[in-house]
C-alpha cells in the first residue's frame, strides 16, 4: 500500500546575508586577530597583565566567533496550521487537566469559560479529554458545569461552523462599556 505524500507543517525559508557576512568576517579578522597577536608580541615585556588580559581576549573571541557562525545562515520558519488537521491520524491523544478548589476564590464561571475554550479547540473530538479536578467538591461548581455541558453541545459546533477563533464564551459575549 502506497503511503500518501502529506504537505509539510512548516518551511525553512533561508534568507540572504552576504553584506552582514562581509562585515563580520572583516571584523573577526582584521581587529580581533590582530589584537590577539599584539598581546602575544608583547607578552614578554608586559608579564602577568598581558597574559590575562590575553586570556580574556582569546575567550572573547571564541564565544564571539560560536555566536557569529550561527549568524552566518539565518532562516525564517513560515508555519502551516492549518495544514494540522489534515493528519488528524498522526496527531497524539490529549488529556487536559482543569483544576479548581474554592468556588468564592474562583468562581465557577472562570473554570466553566475554561473548559468551554478547551473544547471548542479545533483538534479532533476523539483525542481530546477534559477532566476537571475540584478539590473542593463543591456543588455550585458541579451545576455549573453540568449547565456548560449542554451549552457546550451548541457553543462547539458555532465556533467551528463560523470560525470563531476567540473561543472563551466571556470574550464574545463581553460588553466593553460595562
Amino acid at each position: 500500500m502506497a503511503k500518501s505524500i502529506s504537505l509539510p507543517l512548516y518551511e525553512k525559508l533561508p534568507l540572504k546575508n552576504t553584506v552582514h557576512r562581509i562585515l563580520d568576517t572583516t571584523i573577526f579578522f582584521f581587529l580581533l586577530l590582530s589584537l590577539l597577536a599584539y598581546r602575544i608580541l608583547s607578552l614578554h615585556s608586559n608579564g602577568f597583565t598581558c597574559l590575562l588580559a590575553l586570556f580574556c581576549e582569546s575567550w572573547f573571541t571564541i564565544v564571539w566567533a560560536l555566536i557569529l557562525s550561527s549568524k552566518w545562515n539565518p532562516v525564517e520558519y513560515r508555519t502551516y496550521p492549518e495544514r494540522l488537521l489534515l493528519r488528524a491520524d498522526e496527531l497524539p491523544p490529549v488529556d487536559i487537566f482543569v483544576t479548581t478548589a474554592d468556588p468564592i476564590l474562583e468562581p465557577p464561571i472562570i473554570t466553566v469559560n475554561t473548559v468551554l475554550s478547551l473544547l471548542a479547540v479545533d483538534y479532533p473530538a476523539n483525542k481530546l479529554a477534559c477532566y476537571v479536578s475540584d478539590d473542593g467538591g463543591s456543588f455550585l461548581t458541579f451545576y455549573a458545569l453540568l449547565e456548560a455541558s449542554k451549552f457546550a453541545k451548541l457553543w462547539v459546533p458555532f465556533c467551528k461552523k463560523y470560525g470563531i477563533q476567540n473561543r472563551a464564551p466571556f470574550r464574545c459575549f463581553y460588553d466593553e462599556e460595562e
